[in-house]
């Protein structure tokens, strides 16, 4: 068995977790490699893909481990941790369930989305987002929706979310969109402070595609899990669909996600309280 290993160094605490995860898994006669951000766009086999840090570590590794079919085994070393499975002081469980072989995969969906002749891919969410500069003075984004080739509206206002299930309960989640179990086979459109009473969150077949073209105002950024990637303009279009790629995770047996949901969100209140 070999295991890859990525720390986020932006994170207290890396060099300890390096000498007990290097420690932990020889004593349990684990192959083990490290990986930096040099390494994500090469071909490696592994049977995971050990992660320390919070869900924006994990949705940054999220192509590679897709590309290289590596589930991720998260250790949350973040604040929320909602994709992490361990918390950072059950390391020795983590590598020991793996071991005995008592983890399931959880395969999650994810989006691919073209723009601009390129293609991206989103774990959590693409969004199109206002952006206030200077030169670019327009306080909202007027964003034409379509599905599957029907005109669905247009959605005036700071923007749109399309997410996956997953990103379900992330910035869709923030802006009054549904939560979504991870099993469902669908996506959420949720706009971002909307100026009408009649624009609503969509949730939509995951088998749709969906177009937003941008109809006029401000400069508009598309962001992908939350990293801008692009900029945006009236007449310009972003289409998006259900990825190939799926992101895999490995579960405890008895992992639930209703029990994560009431625990994390929980649980970081009352840090937000502290």
């Amino acid at each position: 068995m070999k295991v890859l290993i990525y720390i986020n160094d932006g994170k207290a605490g890396g060099d300890e977790w390096r000498k007990n995860v290097i420690s932990l898994l020889s004593e349990n006669n684990i192959e083990w490699e490290f990986i930096k951000n040099s390494d994500l766009k090469k071909n490696i086999k592994a049977d995971a893909l050990f992660v320390y840090g919070g869900d924006g570590t994990i949705l940054h590794l999220n192509e590679f481990s897709g590309k290289n079919n590596i589930p991720i085994l998260g250790i949350n070393a973040g604040k929320l941790g909602f994709l992490s499975e361990f918390e950072k002081d059950e390391t020795e469980i983590a590598i020991k369930a793996l071991k005995n072989g008592e983890l399931i995969k959880d395969a999650r969906v994810t989006l691919k989305v073209k723009s601009k002749n390129k293609v991206y891919n989103a774990l959590n969410d693409a969004v199109l987002q206002r952006i206030y500069t200077k030169e670019h003075t327009a306080l909202v984004v007027n964003v034409k929706i379509i599905i599957d080739n029907n005109y669905i509206d247009d959605i005036v206002g700071d923007g749109v979310i399309v997410s996956t299930p997953t990103g379900s309960t992330a910035y869709s989640l923030s802006a009054g969109g549904a939560i979504m179990t991870p099993e469902i086979n669908a996506f959420s459109l949720t706009p971002i402070s909307a100026h009408s009473l009649h624009v609503r969150p969509i949730v939509y077949s995951s088998d749709s595609t969906c177009i937003l073209e941008i109809n006029e105002g401000s400069l508009t950024g598309l962001f992908i899990d939350g990293m801008l990637v692009d900029t945006l303009g009236p007449k310009d279009n972003v289409f998006i669909e259900k990825s190939d790629l799926k992101a895999i995770f490995y579960r405890k047996k008895d992992s639930n996600f209703f029990t994560r949901l009431a625990t994390k969100f929980k649980n970081n209140g009352d840090r937000l309280k502290q």
